[in-house]
């Protein structure tokens, strides 16, 4: 987040060589920016270093005014002398020195410290469209270590495409205030289907950056899961959603037709790879149930995918799960606010929970944990999602330093009420914004299940538990 207050140094700095320069300005916490001096350079971006080592390449951007630039420094603990140099390559434009400073919201909270709960750059992709030739993917992702020459994507071989990266993202810039460069975040990836090659797959890509797995004991495999973006291949897949929008936007309040249809199926395969690696795969008999499955979300895609398979949706918006009933083939039920349901035991081989522990009590949580037991085949898996550090660096704009020091310090936080589901419910206090932290997780849901494994970020900005029934 940039401050508004005078800058520390403003001077004017003449770069190396005849006609080359900036004109540059630190101004705090640690921002750096330039305007370049007609003919000094051709380039689109520019180099800064921080202290003499290579930090950020960022674009330069032209308008009727001329060509500038803006860069975001590393964060820092305490107020830190800085010295700046910028590059066209191996040309230094300019340098300036002056003093970098903490970044912190609006609240008195410290980049550093949420960085140091979560420092791995958070995406989001909802956006597709389709000209009956290209599809064209939009989104946001933050630049890897600050930096977003860092950035690709990845597809398979003899898929034709463009990846335009970095473009300008005052909205991310501003959520991600804790972030350096954060408004160099958007994106727009466009897919040329009829240059593909035959037998290729331009349906789904992967994000890749240099350390993405750094320190990490989990498989490869799952961090691909988080990573990977899959597109809906069929039209038929947008067909029949509800036509009352509250229905769409009651819990995800930008969602519409096109960020359903998209981000419903990609969640749809990162669960289907999930549950192939610990067992359950889509054949005749195979029972999934979809706890909390709203207006059918994800549901739909296993019905569509899962033929075979006999899929159920449970939830507690009486209205969402009675327009699940009426148009989705599947079986659809009401449940209530608290266990026990009227669903048969050791019934299911797999439960999924997408955003539902993310919006109960601790208490809630323990009951439905046993319920999601007792529901269980004894080889079942449940995928359960919970709002983890990477959720917590999301709402991080909202929150207090007083507030961050406590949620870490106990792990839990589910004192937020939410007001979506208002009014749709019998207890407006039932749903709740909660967050909890990976080692609250297996500590207090063990009592309950055996907790398998915890996948970071596997579903957006929500971590994933593996669950099993205990022995």
């Amino acid at each position: 987040m940039t401050s508004s207050s005078a800058p520390l140094v403003r001077p004017n700095v003449t770069g190396h060589g005849v006609g080359q320069g900036v004109t540059l300005a630190l101004d705090p916490p640690g921002r750096v920016s330039g305007r370049i001096r007609p003919g000094a350079t051709q380039a689109n971006r520019v180099t800064v270093l921080c202290d003499g080592r290579p930090w950020a390449t960022v674009p330069v951007v032209t308008d009727a005014s001329g060509a500038s630039f803006a860069c975001e420094l590393p964060s820092v603990t305490e107020p830190t002398a800085t010295a700046v140099e910028v590059r066209d390559g191996a040309v230094s434009l300019g340098e300036i020195r002056g003093q970098r400073v903490p970044r912190r919201n609006a609240h008195g909270l410290d980049a550093a410290s949420v960085l140091a709960v979560y420092d791995r750059p958070l995406f989001s992709v909802p956006w597709l469209r389709f000209d009956g030739a290209h599809l064209v993917v939009s989104g946001s992702h933050l630049p890897p270590a600050g930096n977003p020459e860092l950035l690709s994507v990845r597809f398979g071989d003899g898929v034709a495409y463009t990846f335009d990266y970095p473009l300008l993202s005052p909205e991310f810039a501003n959520h991600f205030w804790y972030w350096p460069n954060a408004e160099h975040s958007n994106f727009v990836l466009i897919i040329d289907l009829p240059s593909c090659r035959a037998g290729s797959d331009p349906f789904q890509f992967e994000f890749v950056y240099p350390d993405m797995d750094c320190g990490s004991v989990l498989p490869a495999e799952h961090h691909r899961i988080g990573r990977r973006i899959s597109i809906p291949p069929r039209l038929d897949m947008s067909i029949c959603f509800p036509r009352d929008s509250t229905q769409l936007t009651r819990v995800q309040t930008w969602s519409d037709d096109q960020s359903v249809t998209f981000t419903g199926y990609n969640t749809f395969k990162a669960l289907e790879a999930l549950f192939a690696h610990y067992g359950v795969t889509r054949r005749p008999g195979v029972s999934i149930l979809d706890w909390g499955c709203g207006h059918g979300r994800v549901t739909r895609h296993f019905i569509q995918n899962w033929p075979e398979a006999r899929i159920s949706g449970a939830d507690i918006d009486a209205e969402n799960a009675g327009w699940c009933r009426r148009h989705l083939n599947g079986s659809f039920s009401t449940v209530p606010l608290l266990p026990p349901t009227d669903l048969p035991g050791a019934s299911f081989d797999g439960i999924f929970g997408v955003s539902v522990m993310t919006h109960l009590t601790a208490e809630t949580q323990a009951v439905w944990l046993d319920e999601i037991a007792r529901l269980l085949k004894p080889d079942g898996v449940p995928l359960i999602t919970f709002a983890g550090p990477a959720a917590a660096a999301f709402s991080s704009v909202f929150r207090s330093r007083a507030w961050w020091q406590n949620w870490t310090g106990t792990g839990f936080d589910d004192a937020q009420h939410d007001p979506a589901l208002d009014g749709k419910i019998e207890d407006n206090t039932y749903y709740r914004n909660t967050l909890h932290t990976a080692e609250y997780t297996r500590r207090v849901w063990s009592r309950h299940v055996d907790v398998v494994d915890i996948i970071p970020s596997a579903i957006g900005y929500q971590d994933m538990a593996v669950l099993r029934r205990k022995a």
